[in-house]
């Protein structure tokens, strides 16, 4: 194997907590939320033909991985689709039987010996080892063709028959359960889990792919195979990684059956069932990615426009509810669609996808194909843009890299701060009050590291608050969670919303920004992703005037434990930010009309132009940030 597989870079896998997912490394630390643009790099053992061996000329349409890996992880991607087990079942070069193996079987169709070859994981291995020391995360698929099983175990008709023919008998061996082929799958499934149970280069897993857009089988059929396939790689997966369905319940072509609303209320929840903890479905041309169901033949109108972002609305809606993240396994248009568009090289409908992906706080998504070779680009589908090779698609290349597309969070809580202010329960900053900080509307940012938690029994301490006489707003913490909460004059109409444990976690920064409309309803933006929305308060509040702000909390008596914090970057604005603010501040450092903005990286100075210092009695501990 090529020396260039070895970078020594921490490499991510994936694993859903609380509906969001969260990125470990190898040594299995969180290091944040997923974020970003993935690649389905399906065929790479495919083109070293299942070998542990690079080619000795790898062609440069389809580059070998030893390379490509290296590349594609400098390029800022982090997660490829990779298809780790044979596409043709039993003819052909490269087939699931000569590379795999073939099982046995008894006559009452009892699966005797799985028969996996030594030669095949040493394959899967290589590849593995390689992503994992490039920081690339590998999300395996090992049934990608779902005619391939029945045709290795003899279950897709004789010899002579058609394709359709070959199609209508593997059917009826994928859709019961004591067939060769339906055992033959759990077993396969079970032993790849095992085998690779520990290994981080597999950052998720895909039970299958498009598993009833290619069979057509029923939807019951569909839900029963991916629930329990995914049970058995949940069962044998010492990382819990995230598992989807490989969009299989899902065909992308249209028009739909049934209504937007009976596909997310049923047909979406039926076709994910638990273990499966992602809601993934393909967006390509034929369904709500381009327009309101176009026909699958049908040509692309010169006048079109995205539908992408009020779809994605209602997908990031429906996938809150079922309290599963929503994962777009595929999305593209092929060269004839960009054509057909005029829309080559400023590639305005893909920038419009990238921006709802980014917009809707889609945390990941794939883009197809980057490497299927000639097939893929025949239809004018594949990408690859290398230095060695292109497809004339560098415009394509471009935005999928862009500001739209990759959303690297910074390792410190914020740009140009090199130092951070210790909290501890009693330090006090108090800022004079201001009739800038009396807007009905109002956002407030800032950057928090919870080193110690602690709890004060039944109660909640404010570590920034704009509050007196039972008006204003204070911004909780209690336990491990924080909340901003409203006040009208009497008390009455609190409003609170609080992102908890899905995101604070200890030793972690966090960028969080609330923006408050001025009928009480609250948007929380966590590293830039919208959290939470609530509803307007029956009695909007009433800002506390002539009142101090005042940044930490005293020492309370029934404080159990001692908790610590760093707090950084504390920005207070007279109006409601909008998402491409909130944004280019987390990934920019781009702060507009800010009306105090209190950095604590070595003083308390306001720093957005208005002066309105900090002050406190007290020492202050200042720490590098690490």
């Amino acid at each position: 194997m090529s020396s260039t597989c070895f970078t020594g870079v921490v490499m991510p896998y994936i694993k859903v907590i609380n509906g969001v997912m969260q990125e470990f490394n190898a040594a299995g630390v969180n290091t944040g939320k997923v974020s970003g643009i993935g690649l389905n790099a399906h065929a790479y053992l495919e083109h070293r033909q299942w070998s542990v061996n690079a080619p000795l000329a790898p062609d440069p349409k389809t580059p070998d991985y030893s390379t490509d890996l290296p590349y594609l992880a400098a390029n800022g991607f982090k997660y490829l689709q990779v298809m780790l087990a044979p596409f043709k079942g039993k003819d052909g070069y490269w087939n699931w039987g000569e590379v795999v193996g073939e099982p046995k079987f008894a006559t009452d169709n009892t699966l005797t010996d799985v028969n996996i070859k030594d030669s095949y994981w040493l394959a899967i291995t290589a590849l593995l080892d390689c992503a994992l020391a490039n920081g690339i995360g590998i999300i395996a698929c090992p049934f990608w063709n779902p005619y391939a099983v029945p045709q290795l175990v003899g279950e897709a008709g004789p010899a002579g028959a058609t394709k359709d023919e070959q199609a209508a008998i593997a059917r009826v061996a994928l859709v019961n359960p004591q067939s060769k082929t339906r055992r033959y799958m759990r077993a396969f499934a079970q032993a790849f889990a095992q085998h690779y149970s520990n290994h981080a280069g597999i950052a998720a897993w895909m039970a299958a792919q498009e598993l009833m857009g290619v069979t057509g089988i029923s939807l019951t059929a569909t839900r029963e195979i991916i629930q329990e396939t995914a049970q058995l790689l949940r069962d044998n997966d010492g990382l819990a990684r995230m598992i989807s369905s490989g969009n299989a319940g899902i065909a992308h072509t249209s028009p739909r059956q049934g209504s937007l609303q009976q596909y997310v209320t049923e047909t979406l929840p039926f076709v994910n069932p638990d273990p499966v903890d992602c809601l993934c479905e393909n967006l390509f041309p034929g369904n709500e990615y381009v327009s309101s169901a176009l026909g699958s033949s049908a040509d692309l109108p010169a006048d079109f426009v995205s539908s992408s972002l009020a779809y994605l609305q209602v997908m990031q809606r429906a996938a809150h509810a079922l309290g599963k993240p929503y994962y777009l396994g595929s999305f593209c248009l092929s060269q004839k669609q960009e054509l057909a568009l005029q829309d080559t090289e400023r590639q305005d409908n893909l920038h419009a996808l990238l921006s709802a992906i980014r917009r809707t706080g889609v945390q990941l998504a794939c883009y197809w194909d980057w490497n299927g070779g000639k097939p893929m680009e025949d239809d004018g589908l594949n990408l690859v843009e290398t230095p060695t090779y292109s497809n004339k698609r560098k415009a394509v290349w471009d935005a999928l890299r862009g500001e739209d597309a990759m959303r690297p969070a910074p390792p410190t809580p914020c740009f140009g701060v090199t130092k951070t202010l210790q909290f501890q329960p009693g330090l006090m900053l108090t800022v004079p009050s201001s009739v800038r900080y009396e807007s009905a509307d109002f956002s407030l940012s800032y950057c928090v590291r919870q080193q110690a938690f602690s709890s004060t029994v039944g109660q909640a301490q404010a570590f920034v608050a704009h509050q007196a006489d039972k008006k204003g707003w204070a911004l909780f913490k209690q336990d491990s969670k924080t909340f901003l909460s409203m006040w009208n004059s009497v008390a009455q109409g609190v409003n609170s919303h609080g992102h908890g444990l899905q995101v604070d976690i200890a030793n972690r920064w966090f960028r969080c920004t609330y923006t408050v409309k001025h009928d009480g309803s609250i948007s929380l933006y966590v590293d830039d992703f919208l959290m939470y929305q609530s509803n307007k308060m029956t009695n909007p509040f009433v800002q506390a005037a002539g009142t101090p702000l005042v940044i930490g909390h005293p020492v309370h008596a029934l404080e159990q434990g001692m908790p610590a914090w760093q707090l950084s970057d504390v920005i207070l604005y007279d109006r409601v930010l909008t998402p491409k603010e909130v944004y280019d501040y987390g990934q920019y450092g781009i702060v507009h009309r800010s009306v105090g903005r209190w950095k604590l990286d070595g003083d308390l100075e306001d720093s957005s132009g208005f002066g309105n210092h900090a002050s406190t009695p007290g020492g202050l501990t200042y720490v590098n940030v690490g």
